[in-house]
């Protein structure tokens, strides 16, 4: 069935159901952006006390909905990290929310919907798990990831009392009503009582649940029974009172997520990760309703005071209102929660930009008025392994799984696999699917990239160690490069489509040219963490924790240049300004706020900072006219940045200066007598790192200070700079990076033993 999209997007933008009280794609950005698309993932949701308005804590700040209308009223956004905790005055005047990597709590005046007070966190706690008020909504009472328990005057804003628990990791946490009792479990089972008013811990409920996530919890009003969600798609009911469990509830078919109790606390409510809502009777703990409607995983769930509605956030990005005596929907309340967003691309035309999530569903937006236009869910699945926008947004391919995904408190996720769907390609104007050879491709795709002209689709097959690409016209095959390494990769095309490179986790940076199909890649190239080509095709640059390398590339070859030195962290994006005269570089340091880095290419110069985010970046994308900056987020949000004034910005804060040359010398290559005594460098240098390759039975095991990484029989295993394939013989090829490469076998104490055989590479 043929639907012309691009004309529905006409009729939509006048029949936009979605009306807004104020225009949120402008409140609270940061310097240099001139729009903000999305709304962020739903981590918890809380009515008012009289229950007219509904807050949502998301990855970018708190959302507040008038409920009679159906509208949003206010965004908050002024949180560097994201909302998991949230709380109303029992008085509904004043709301305070913190969060995961967010350094602090924040008060807002509900009348005017406006700033209180900023509650700073001490310089060791980047994290708030949960809130209440106590003693008449004088104190604040907040409890943080490292176990703390702080007690806040709300009329002075200081901390008043600092209780100091076992220190303990949990990945669910709950607060009793009445704000005297905190619960928390995590990923081990084990689920603890704590005294929000003293240093005392009740219960320690370990030993009976040792093994199985916590993944939910919630009091029930008078809290004498917590209820605690399951990774083993089972509810458990304690008694708070004896320290005893009350019963076992089955009848869920994935992972249980979310749990909430009415104010009267005879039913509670279950979400799980495969978009199932349950109502259960506390009294015989049966079943009492099914709740169908979401099309992903339960994120938050909430009643109203008066226990008539119930709430649900989803991973679909919408919150629907129940009738929980009926099990009948409401209403769908709002749209636009998403939880990733994995890639961008701008519309030849200027005035569109389209977005993919993490389940593959897309969107089209209007980037004068900053509405969406239309939803294109053709492609939509339960995640995404691998998404690409054609370079003029009408093109989109993907490969998804079906199965159930889960975001944590910390705003990542784990994955439990379902099956694997064939790699696809749309027309997203047409809404037509593309018939294409691929589909018969038997494995899944790690990184699917599209030619510069649109003409060639590329695709990382991991199960047939190859790089694949076809004429999207005609389907034929086009190129096939062989590339062993199983793990994580990206394709990235030069700006005129004539090479063609890969890096990726533990993976060797490799680049290609396409019409040779020679392999031209550089004998001392490093592991990559992000690569980009110039518009001009005359630089290659990959990021490595060491610096950003740039690279001459010629009619002979690819030639060092040299690289950033003061560069910070791991870059996970790296692009070039359209002009080429400025790399933007990207930071995904889970401890702090992602930053958007801009260094001067001729000089290896700092030129500042973008920063906007909370959670890492995962696109950057220029419009075709140069004008604006794109750039995607696992926040669920895109910014929109005005190129023209970062670049005159950056023009005067450094006029009349002279920059200073950070750019290292090209690293000259060790030059060793023989391999044997290469082979003793790189045993020197995995001693002097701790790295130790262990054999058990037919499994082989890399270990490194923070990292594992293992195989069974042959194959590849990495961790950091160093890398492994193993034959079937047992014979160890050992590459790390700026040292050199060699052939081993284990003896009998699992050491490396050097072995004669040719260079691994």
């Amino acid at each position: 069935m043929k639907r012309l999209f691009f004309a529905a997007i006409l009729l939509n933008a006048v029949l936009l159901l979605t009306s807004f009280a104020q225009d949120n794609t402008k409140v609270g950005l940061p310097e240099g952006a001139i729009a903000r698309l999305g709304k962020g993932g739903i981590n918890i949701m809380r009515f008012s006390p009289d229950g007219t308005r509904l807050a949502v804590g998301t990855d970018i700040g708190v959302w507040l909905y008038d409920v009679p209308d159906a509208k949003e009223t206010a965004l908050f956004t002024q949180h560097n990290g994201n909302v998991n905790a949230i709380a109303f005055s029992t008085d509904g005047k004043i709301l305070a929310s913190g969060g995961f990597n967010n350094p602090i709590i924040q008060l807002w005046d509900l009348d005017t919907d406006s700033q209180l007070s900023t509650l700073t966190l001490p310089a060791d706690i980047q994290s708030i798990s949960t809130l209440t008020f106590a003693k008449d909504n004088t104190m604040l009472i907040s409890l943080d990831q490292s176990g703390n328990i702080n007690h806040w005057d709300v009329n002075t804003h200081k901390k008043v009392l600092d209780i100091v628990t076992e220190p303990s990791s949990y990945d669910a946490v709950a607060v009793s009503k009445d704000g005297s009792t905190f619960a928390t479990g995590n990923r081990h089972g084990t689920i603890r009582l704590w005294n929000a008013t003293m240093e005392h811990k009740f219960a320690d409920w370990g030993n009976h649940v040792q093994g199985q996530d916590i993944l939910a919890l919630a009091f029930s009003p008078d809290k004498k029974i917590l209820a605690s969600g399951r990774k083993d798609k089972t509810v458990w009911l304690w008694n708070t009172e004896e320290r005893a469990k009350i019963a076992t509830l089955e009848g869920h078919e994935a992972s249980v997520t979310a749990v909430a109790f009415p104010p009267d606390g005879k039913i509670f409510a279950t979400g799980d990760a495969g978009k199932v809502i349950k109502l259960w009777d506390v009294n015989t703990q049966r079943e009492h309703a099914t709740l169908i409607g979401h099309t992903n995983g339960i994120s938050a769930l909430t009643f109203t005071s008066d226990g008539k509605t119930l709430a649900s956030g989803s991973y679909d990005g919408t919150i629907r209102f129940w009738n929980p005596d009926t099990g009948q929907v409401h209403l769908t309340f709002t749209t636009g929660h998403t939880e990733q967003i994995k890639a961008v691309a701008f519309a030849e035309n200027g005035t569109t930009l389209a977005t993919a999530a993490f389940t593959g569903v897309v969107e089209v937006w209007n980037l004068k008025t900053g509405q969406e236009l239309m939803t294109f869910t053709e492609a939509k699945n339960d995640l995404a392994r691998a998404v690409a926008f054609s370079h003029d947004a009408t093109r989109f391919a993907s490969q998804g799984d079906s199965g159930t995904i889960v975001f944590d408190l910390f705003g990542a996720g784990y994955y439990a696999i379902g099956g694997l769907g064939n790699i696809e390609l749309w027309d997203i104007t047409t809404g037509e699917q593309i018939p294409v050879p691929w589909q018969d491709i038997e494995g899944y795709a790690n990184a699917l990239a599209f030619s510069p002209d649109n003409k060639i689709l590329a695709a990382n097959i991991p199960c047939e160690n190859n790089i694949r690409a076809w004429d999207i016209t005609t389907g034929l095959e086009l190129f096939n490069f062989n590339a062993v390494e199983p793990f994580g990769r990206k394709l990235v095309f030069s700006h005129d489509g004539t090479l063609l490179a890969t890096n990726g986790t533990h993976v060797q940076t490799r680049i290609w040219d396409v019409s040779t199909q020679r392999d031209i890649t550089p004998p001392n190239i490093m592991n990559a963490s992000a690569l980009a080509f110039s518009p001009d095709g005359k630089t290659f640059a990959y990021g490595h924790p060491n610096g950003i390398v740039l690279s001459d590339i010629t009619t002979t070859g690819i030639q060092e240049r040299g690289r950033i030195s003061n560069h910070r962290g791991f870059s996970s994006v790296l692009t070039f300004s359209p002009d080429g005269k400025i790399i933007l570089d990207t930071q995904s340091i889970i401890s702090r706020q992602p930053l958007i880095q801009l260094w001067d290419v001729d000089t290896g110069s700092d030129l500042g900072t973008l920063s906007g985010h909370t959670e890492g970046i995962e696109t950057l994308v220029f419009s075709h006219d140069g004008k604006t900056l794109a750039s995607s987020s696992l926040d669920g949000t895109v910014l929109l940045w005005d190129w023209d004034k970062i670049s005159a910005k950056i023009a005067t804060d450094n006029m009349g200066k002279e920059f200073q040359r950070n750019l290292e010398p090209p690293q000259i290559p060790i030059e060793y007598a023989g391999k044997a005594e290469e082979a003793e460098a790189v045993i020197n240098w995995l001693k002097k790192h701790n790295y130790r390759v262990n054999k058990h039975n037919n499994r082989y095991t890399l270990t490194g200070t923070n990292s594992s990484s293992s195989t069974s029989g042959g194959g590849t295993i990495g961790s950091g700079d160093v890398n492994i394939k193993i034959d079937k013989d047992g014979i160890l090829r050992v590459r790390v990076q700026g040292v050199g490469s060699a052939t081993f076998t284990l003896d009998k104490e699992d050491n490396l033993q050097f072995h004669s055989l040719p260079d691994p590479d």
